[in-house]
């Protein structure tokens, strides 16, 4: 498999991201998330969308997370919608240390909610 256009990637040599833009024989012009642009072959960047269409080709069936019995807690993973401007807010209160462990944190809360119900 060859890299295409709009692959994510990290250049090597300095850890920086980026998109490729151009694929011109062995070469790949990349689009840094710097802002910059940069030409470098495959073998001097590691290829995250490669890796992720590979992976997908060898399972497609897959379930996503951990298998069951890897952890110690018994948890799943659950994926959600959450309104943009509600997540901003979030974010913002984790960066500022309001939130500390977002898991613990989501389900206290829906932990709180759920006792609410019940009463």
């Amino acid at each position: 498999m060859k890299a295409k256009v709009g692959d994510k990637i990290r250049v090597k040599a300095n850890h920086e991201r980026g998109i490729v833009e151009r694929v011109q024989g062995k070469s790949l012009i990349i689009t840094l998330d710097s802002g910059g642009q940069t030409k470098a072959t495959e073998s001097e960047v590691t290829n995250y969308s490669l890796a992720a269409r590979k992976a997908w080709e060898r399972m497609p069936e897959r379930r996503v997370g951990r298998p069951k019995g890897t952890t110690r807690s018994n948890r799943t993973s659950v994926t959600l919608r959450i309104d943009r401007e509600l997540w901003e807010k979030f974010r913002l209160a984790e960066s500022q240390g309001k939130i500390t462990d977002r898991t613990a944190t989501i389900n206290k809360w829906i932990a709180e909610k759920l006792d609410e119900l019940e009463s």
